[in-house]
């Protein structure tokens, strides 16, 4: 588990490169959950058109989902946008605080903390189920 010390300068040090490590794990595991939706049938792509963005979309639900990291507030922002007619509407977004946490940065709505599955089912829940019928 990482300390932090006294100094705020190390404190950011440690935790800009924690929060960094954090980022490339949700992107890692956010293309594991588009490679396993599309195994399934599905037809969802995964970019990262910037370093601190990431954007999963779907043609089937309309709707693409767009996070953008700002670890420098310890945020991410995220955004849903229609892709086409298939989507009634597009959900709101919001943001995900990060926070240090029992196991390194962690993802907090709401003040609430999330496990990375939570997180994750909060993103790509919208984008990946279609639309009812």
């Amino acid at each position: 588990m990482n300390q932090m010390s006294a100094n705020p300068v190390n404190n950011e040090r440690v935790f800009a490169d924690a929060a960094l490590a954090h980022w490339r794990r949700l992107g890692e595991e956010l293309q594991a959950d588009v490679a396993q939706f599309n195994r399934r049938g599905g037809a969802a792509s995964l970019s990262n058109p910037r370093s601190h963005e990431y954007r999963v979309s779907n043609a089937a639900s309309g709707l693409e989902v767009r996070i953008v990291a700002d670890t420098q507030d310890h945020i991410a922002h995220y955004d849903f946008r229609r892709m086409n007619d298939h989507s009634a509407g597009a959900p709101e977004g919001g943001i995900l605080s990060m926070r240090m946490g029992r196991n390194g940065v962690e993802f907090y709505s709401s003040d609430q903390p999330l496990t990375a599955e939570e997180a994750r089912g909060l993103l790509l829940d919208p984008v990946l189920t279609p639309p009812a019928s």
